[in-house]
């Protein structure tokens, strides 16, 4: 026997070690961290997504609220705004403050349901990873020390997906990342049940979300490569993933989306066009799986799931041709300069250069570390006929991968990649030679941290120099008082996307802005970026035509009147032909002006 195997203190082997006990050390480790993350007051990953999801479901549990609705008229472009966000986010926030309901004010009860449900998903989160773990770990033994101690390095390297379950979190990033490692953990099972679980969790992305999309194609890629090469239960994992998608899919669409949103076309969320994909292809898959005999030839299962995958996605363009045009097609080339190509996470990683954000970019460096360390110990499962830790591996990668593309996907590598290194480091720990695992890990976390400095010194970042534009989107009016809302009667208000969060939060009721910075807004948001930077008058009348009132925070930088004229001034304090300061007893930056349309300039 191996003398490493018959250590003393490896008393305690992966297959006997309690699940529960895996799961808590996980749990409580992440709960730690959601404290560390609560201990300022400040949410590390808080944004605008929370303030707008909190809007979302506030609007729901109010008397004009209906849930297949999602429509939001506190946003008017001035067409009404109609969310792609998914009710199955907003349920379990729902249903905590209805219970609470009969205890305390509505309201109130909304903001307790805030902090109760994010932790609660944290253990949802942690099953999956718990589940993932101690399967990975089956075959290498650890003493019990050993095993606490890497189960909590592994959630500390995990800390930035893990703050997404703090409380006041509660954008739907924490709901994708359940789906997501529920999809590993079954990749990992590579069984009937675990085939479920991908089908299952796969769908459940999608009903959130079309972010993990390309992760849910590696993911059936793998499983139709393994098939295709004859891998064994690759055949079970597909015919069982195929009933547990199409349920999912179907279930999700009479609960959440309703009669009208199943017909309905929304590229950019769950509805008619991936309601026919996720029915069509898993069925599809499954069916041509079940009734191709295992034995064929290579050829002859290449040709059916072809042939059949490729009639599915055909019929899919001709019924929804706009959709060819992706998620964001809605983007106009306006919003897109000012807006959306300005945003840190549309962009590659190189951006994190030329903006210095350096600190992101060693979360990169240690995500690839983190990959470059488990790539020995996957090939080694892939050799012993583990096929399924490779698929659920390449779906790590894949993300790291899309990161390296656009950073909005960072969370998904430090989430799923960490779960392979506590069986990783036993790997190297129990090798015949422990000095050259040691040797090899040490060399994959050089250069994880050697290539992205020197891109630090070849990519040097440029003077960036601040515009009208970029002031539109930092003044935020944070702390001011907005009283001066109710002295006037309710009406549409024109403003700067910065402050248009804050304004909504703080309006009595009647209000309305006429954009917030999300992509469906895609329309108001043009008509405040011609308003305010447009240099024609007749272009920014008949931007701000359907508009009541015009609301600017004064800015401490001067604004280039040349780039944004109207913006420029109000900003700075000063008047504008047409436009009638509201007075207000109390000081505030933040300024309000009646439009006489008549005399506007």
């Amino acid at each position: 026997m191996d003398a490493v195997l018959s250590r003393a203190d490896l008393k305690v082997l992966p297959d006997s070690r309690p699940f529960l006990r895996t799961f808590l050390t996980v749990y409580i480790t992440g709960l730690a961290i959601v404290l560390f993350d609560l201990a300022d007051g400040v949410l590390f990953l808080g944004d605008l997504d929370d303030q707008m999801r909190e809007l979302q479901i506030r609007y729901l549990m109010s008397p004009d609220g209906r849930w297949f609705d999602l429509t939001l008229p506190f946003i008017s472009m001035p067409e009404a705004y109609v969310s792609p966000w998914s009710r199955l986010i907003d349920l379990p926030y729902a249903a905590i403050a209805t219970l609470l309901r009969p205890f305390m004010p509505i309201d109130q009860a909304i903001s307790f349901s805030f902090r109760i449900w994010p932790p609660l998903m944290l253990a949802l989160f942690c099953l999956p990873v718990a589940s993932t773990v101690k399967r990975l770990m089956a075959d290498q033994p650890t003493s019990r020390l050993s095993s606490l101690l890497m189960l909590m390095l592994m959630t500390i390297l995990m800390a930035v997906a893990v703050f997404e379950f703090s409380p006041g979190r509660i954008d739907h990033h924490d709901g994708q990342l359940v789906a997501m490692m529920l999809m590993v953990s079954g990749l990992v099972r590579w069984d009937r049940l675990g085939g479920a679980l991908v089908g299952g969790a796969a769908a459940l992305s999608v009903v959130i979300g079309l972010e993990c999309l390309p992760l849910v194609v590696v993911a059936y890629a793998g499983l139709v490569l393994c098939y295709i090469a004859g891998v064994r239960e690759a055949r079970a994992m597909i015919i069982a993933s195929g009933p547990a998608m199409s349920a999912v899919a179907v279930a999700a669409a009479l609960a959440f989306i309703g009669p009208d949103g199943i017909v309905s076309t929304q590229c950019d969320a769950f509805s008619a066009p991936y309601l026919f994909l996720l029915i069509g292809m898993s069925a599809t898959l499954s069916c041509v799986v079940w009734v191709v005999p295992d034995r064929s030839s290579i050829f002859a299962k290449i040709l059916w799931l072809g042939l059949s995958s490729a009639f599915i996605l055909g019929l899919a363009a001709w019924y929804f041709p706009r959709c060819l045009g992706g998620p964001y097609q809605m983007i106009d080339p306006v919003s897109r300069a000012f807006w959306f190509s300005r945003i840190w996470q549309e962009n590659s990683f190189l951006y994190l250069y030329e903006s210095a954000q350096y600190s992101t970019v060693a979360l990169l460096a240690l995500s690839t570390c983190g990959a470059l360390l488990a790539a020995p110990y996957v090939a080694a499962q892939i050799r012993q006929q583990k096929f399924g830790v490779g698929v659920a591996f390449a779906v790590g990668l894949a993300s790291l991968l899309l990161t390296f593309d656009v950073l909005r996907n960072i969370r998904f590598p430090i989430a799923l990649i960490p779960p392979f290194l506590p069986a990783a480091i036993a790997y190297y720990l129990n090798a015949r030679s422990p000095t050259r695992g040691v040797r090899v890990a040490v060399g994959f976390a050089l250069a994880s941290v050697l290539a992205p400095a020197v891109l630090c010194l070849v990519i040097r970042p440029p003077m960036h120099v601040f515009d009208a534009v970029d002031y539109m989107t930092a003044s935020d009016c944070d702390g001011e008082d907005f009283g001066v809302l109710n002295s006037v009667a309710a009406g549409r208000i024109a403003l700067p996307q910065g402050i248009a969060l804050r304004v909504l939060f703080a309006r009595p009721a009647g209000f309305s802005v006429g954009a917030v910075p999300f992509h469906r807004a895609s329309p108001g948001m043009r008509r405040m970026f011609e308003a305010f930077t447009s240099s024609d008058a007749a272009v920014r009348r008949a931007a701000l035509e359907p508009f009541d009132y015009v609301a600017v925070c004064r800015f401490p930088l001067a604004a280039d009147l040349r780039q944004a004229p109207l913006y420029a001034a109000l900003a700075a304090g000063k008047s504008w032909p047409g436009l009638e300061r509201v007075p207000y007893a109390k000081p505030s930056d933040f300024q309000l002006f009646r439009i006489d349309h008549a005399k506007l300039w």
